[in-house]
């Protein structure tokens, strides 16, 4: 599944935890918004480090599934590439 994520940090320093985060998990299409494809425990993997991360009184995170449908008809108008990630696997 892909996963469109943003954030909203009001820390500088939770601000570059939550980002550095993020690019372990997927890869940035804006200054604090990714594109991530992962399966569900990775999803729950990602959650709990960002929970510990956030100030949930202050900070706002949000997570937008995309079905394979969907992202299959993806359009990018103007100098934007569509990233369409391979599924891999780290042996």
């Amino acid at each position: 599944m892909i996963y469109f994520i943003s954030y909203d940090v009001s820390n500088p320093k939770r601000l570059n935890k939550v980002a550095k985060t993020l690019e372990n998990f997927g890869i940035r299409i804006q200054f604090s918004f990714f594109e991530c494809e992962m399966e569900k425990e990775q999803l729950e993997e990602l959650k709990s480090a960002l929970l510990k991360i956030i100030n949930k009184k202050e900070d706002s995170l949000r997570i937008y599934p995309l079905c394979q449908d969907c992202a299959a008809k993806t359009t990018s108008l103007g100098n934007g590439n569509i990233f369409i990630p391979k599924t891999f696997e780290i042996l």
